[in-house]
């Protein structure tokens, strides 16, 4: 399979999918990719052109809509625009956004390619709109794209930053002006990979490590101490992940997850029994078995794919033994144990990953965000009921949205007199950290290796 072609196909399924789909399958654009790639057979060049194009049409969508809809010989283009069958959608955006941002690919062939595409999935009848669309981007669309870049409209530069413009009053609840519009250039930047070394590597093993992937320009990290990457890397392809050498995770995530083993070292205390509320693909629960050995980690997964996963990963860190596993949701599960310590990694918008992840931000609505804050605050509720007396509760989420951070943990300390904020004893005042308001801290997402992250640390007295 061609990487046209297959790009194609893993649009027209994401972009087809509802969020709880999205949820119940676990699966994100890369991983369909990956998947395809693995039953087509297909040549590592059209993988990477296919992810390339993937990446390209997802994270800026809106803003190639607005550009190609322009190029409709119709009154009111981005309505008729939006009436046209999803494919064809797909087949524009993509044009628009691969003719405009990619740098080494021909344009012609690139349309070629979708038209091509477009006869055979039998939408031969709008080959000639879409050639004429793309005809128009590739003479005109670079000046259009320009304007936008260098506007001073926040609509406009959130569009470029790949922000859907309707979730705009939301930031602007958290945020003021100057702050989204930093926001927005950190958005900007192509994010990278960050490799999470295992603690059970000495120093020269590291080096080793660095030395190994300097074709990909590894350097450490003085923030967190891993590996940063100046490109995204596939983490089965490099030597040494399975073994558990390291572990591809972002710089902010390992920041939140260390959380735990700092806090313990401050307080010179022993989380025998942790609890991982939404354990996921268990990235966290890894880093956390690791860091804090004389704890055991019981994970909670209300999916069993992802359950699957995580029951891999930490097989693959040899730490499995430590854990428990339960597949539920986590508001009727029941711990083995009482947990000294719990941490919800909370569903969320994603609003602060949504530059390294950009599928899923294009099926949120204010609807979804409502049920999102809901269930936040019910799962926090949740963990603080089932934490010990003088234990502690870490709300995470990948957000920068008051809605989902601040407010959710308001409500939660309005509601339990006992439990008290008591992130600032982590004494997070530097940059990239930026105290929330007046709850937790956000992690900025100011480096290709860091996401927008929000934690919060409660105390149940």
């Amino acid at each position: 399979m061609r990487g046209i072609e297959a790009a194609l196909n893993v649009l027209s399924s994401v972009n087809r999918k509802s969020p709880d789909q999205n949820r119940k399958s676990g699966k994100f654009a890369i991983e369909m990719l990956r998947k395809l790639a693995a039953q087509e057979n297909m040549k590592s060049t059209d993988i990477s052109l296919a992810s390339s194009l993937i990446y390209i049409s997802m994270r800026r969508r809106e803003l190639w809509q607005k550009i190609a809809a322009d190029y409709l010989v119709k009154s009111n283009p981005e309505a008729n625009f939006a009436k046209l069958p999803g494919f064809v959608r797909d087949c524009v955006v993509m044009g628009t956004g691969g003719l405009l941002e990619l740098r080494r690919f021909s344009g012609g062939v690139l349309v070629n390619g979708i038209l091509e595409n477009l006869r055979a999935r039998n939408f031969g009848k709008f080959t000639a709109l879409v050639n004429a669309i793309l005809h128009k981007v590739g003479e005109l669309g670079a000046q259009k794209l320009e304007a936008i870049k260098n506007s001073s409209r926040i609509e406009e530069r959130a569009m470029w930053a790949g922000i859907p413009v309707w979730s705009l009053p939301a930031w602007l609840k958290t945020w003021d002006r100057t702050e989204l519009n930093q926001i927005c250039d950190y958005m900007i930047q192509q994010p990278a990979s960050t490799l999470r070394i295992s603690p059970n590597l000495d120093q020269s093993e590291v080096m080793e490590l660095v030395a190994k992937f300097e074709k990909f320009g590894a350097e450490i990290s003085k923030l967190s101490g891993a590996i940063h990457l100046r490109e995204t890397v596939n983490p089965t392809e490099l030597d040494g992940f399975n073994e558990g050498k390291f572990t591809v995770q972002s710089e902010s995530s390992i920041l939140a997850a260390s959380i735990i083993n700092k806090f313990a070292n401050l307080g010179r205390k022993n989380f025998g029994h942790i609890l991982d509320m939404c354990s996921g693909r268990g990235v966290k629960a890894g880093q956390i078995l690791q860091e804090c050995e004389s704890s055991e980690l019981e994970c909670w997964e209300i999916s069993e794919n992802r359950q699957k996963s995580a029951l891999n990963e930490l097989k693959r860190l040899g730490v499995v033994e430590r854990a428990i596993f339960k597949t539920g949701n986590a508001l009727e599960l029941s711990p083995e144990n009482q947990p000294d310590f719990v941490m919800l990694d909370a569903p969320c918008t994603g609003s602060g990953t949504w530059n390294r992840k950009p599928e899923s931000k294009w099926n949120l609505s204010w609807e979804n965000l409502d049920k999102s804050v809901y269930t936040q605050k019910k799962l926090l509720a949740h963990a603080v009921n089932l934490c010990k007396s003088g234990g502690y509760v870490l709300y995470i989420t990948c957000s920068l949205l008051k809605q989902e951070n601040e407010n959710v943990i308001a409500e939660i300390l309005a509601k339990n007199p006992g439990c008290i904020d008591v992130t600032s004893f982590l004494n997070w005042k530097t940059r990239p950290f930026r105290k929330g308001k007046p709850w937790g801290v956000y992690i900025m997402p100011e480096t290709p290796w860091l996401d927008g992250f929000y934690c919060a640390l409660i105390l149940r007295k």
